[in-house]
This record gives C-alpha cells, structure tokens and sequence, in this order.
C-alpha cells in the first residue's frame, strides 16, 4: 500500500474513532439526562407522599373514634392531674367584668382559628372540660397549619353545643391555610375588640374573667403530629399521668373550675371533684 494510501486509512480510522466518541458522548448525555428525569420524578413523588403525610390532612370519617374518647375523659383521669401548674393557664379577673346571660344561663366564649397551633392545644382541654356540663355534637378533626406545628386538634367549626348549665359559643376566624372562615357577630366583636384590642388568639372569655393565649404546654404536642396523633393525645388524656395527658387535663380542671364559678358550684359532682377543686384555688377573686 503506498503512501497516500496508508494516509488515507489512517485519517478515515481517525475520523471513524472521533465519530464514534462523538456518539458514545451523546448517549452518555443521553442517559445521563434521562436518569435526571428520573431522579427529579423520584423526587416529585417522595415529596407528594412527605407532603401528603405532614400537611395535617386530617383523618377520614372512620378515623374520629377519638373524639368519643375525647368528650368522656374518666373522673379519675381529671383527678390525677391536678390543678395546672402554669400560671398562664389561670384566666385574669376581668376589671368591672359580669356574668353574661344567653338563654337564662351564664355564657362562655372562645374566639381562635384553626391555623393556631396554641388554639389547637387549647381545644383539646377545652372539649374534655365542657363534656363535663354539656354534649358536643359535630366536632371533626384538624391540624394547625403545617408551617405552624401541624398540631393534631378538633376543630368547632360547625358544631354545636348544648347543655343544661352553660352557654357556649365558638368561632374559628380562619382556616389551617389562613382562608377567612367564620365572622363574629357584632356583639362578640364588640366584647372581643373591647376587652382584646391586640387581637391575640386563642381568647377565652366567662365576662368575669378571660384567658388571653392558650394554658397547655405547645411541646410535648409537637411529639405527637404523625398520622396517629390523635389517638397517642386521648389515650395519654384517657389517665392524666404522662406529660401530655397531665397537662391538659390540668388545664381542663381549670376551665371547669372556672365554669363552677358562673353556675354557682352546678353540677355538684364535677364542682367538687379533686380536680376541680384543687384548680378552684386558683381561680382569681
């Protein structure tokens, strides 16, 4: 083979290895590009699943066996935890304050929303406390925001109260994405702005007294906002010992020693009780 021959096929085999790197670059981009769609849609769905399992949806109709639990706490679990030891859990004498009067009996109002992670803890000792002078009908599970403690709770919205004792109203202002849920009417806005002008939530109003903010720790709550929260919350309320059930139970000693003091000591059997009568000495006179 001459010269320019050889030269010939050396350039062709140059150019044919060049073209062939050429191509194994491209199906090197090729596959790299297609393992990043893969990698992002992994991603996507892992994310869905995270989101789906902490953005606080809430339990489905088969999922609210605890609320049952919840609005029949045992005598004996209220007992054993005892009055609260926080002293932001004790409502403020209201200056010039007086009993208000809805259909012949003392009325109680609470305004919060259910974005608030302190509204959230709060309900919990709010129910298990006015079960006690009263039924509830149509409370449903909910969660504080999930930016703002995702924190398992009821909400009041749409339900009703009753009770032989007690007036009670309730209105959730927001929902857990911040949208405007429910407006006061005029004459709570009025007491609300009146006796709130910062308009802080929760707010719990007896006119005598109010309790501005909520009385139960946040903390030990935050350890309890997986799917089954709702359940570890009540079981721990259903004996008053550990950490969480103690606390609000304590806190729900106060409230109904604080109702005790609207109702004139009715009924006897829970104005009397340990419980109650150890947060009664805290009520502010």
């Amino acid at each position: 083979m001459g010269k320019s021959n050889r030269a010939e096929v050396a350039a062709r085999a140059a150019e044919m290895r060049a073209a062939q790197a050429r191509k194994e670059r491209q199906q090197k981009q090729m596959i790299a590009a297609a393992v990043a769609v893969v990698v992002v849609i992994i991603a996507v769905a892992v994310g869905v699943v995270i989101a789906n399992n902490n953005d606080g949806e809430t339990p489905g109709a088969s999922d609210t066996a605890f609320i049952p639990k919840l609005t029949s706490i045992p005598a004996a679990a209220f007992d054993a935890a005892g009055a609260p030891t926080q002293a932001n859990a004790v409502p403020q004498r209201v200056q010039g304050g007086e009993v208000l009067q809805e259909d012949g009996k003392p009325r109680m109002i609470y305004v919060g929303a259910e974005f608030c992670p302190y509204c959230a803890s709060e309900r919990w000792a709010m129910v298990a406390a006015l079960s006690r002078f009263g039924t509830f009908e149509g409370l449903a599970p909910t969660r504080s925001a999930t930016n703002d403690g995702n924190i398992p709770t009821v909400t009041f919205t749409g339900s009703t109260y009753t009770s032989d004792y007690l007036s009670f109203g309730a209105w959730e202002t927001r929902d857990r994405e911040f949208n405007e849920l429910q407006k006061l009417p005029a004459d709570v806005d009025a007491l609300f702005k009146q006796h709130n002008p910062e308009g802080g939530i929760p707010w719990t109003f007896y006119g005598t007294h109010e309790l501005p903010g909520s009385g139960i720790p946040l903390e030990p709550l935050l350890e309890h906002t997986g799917d089954d929260g709702w359940n570890e919350i009540v079981t721990q309320m259903q004996t008053g010992t550990s950490e969480v059930g103690q606390s609000i139970n304590a806190g729900a000693n106060m409230i109904s020693a604080q109702v005790c003091e609207l109702t004139g000591g009715q009924p006897a059997d829970v104005c009397t009780s340990p419980g109650v009568t150890a947060a009664a000495a805290l009520v502010q006179k």
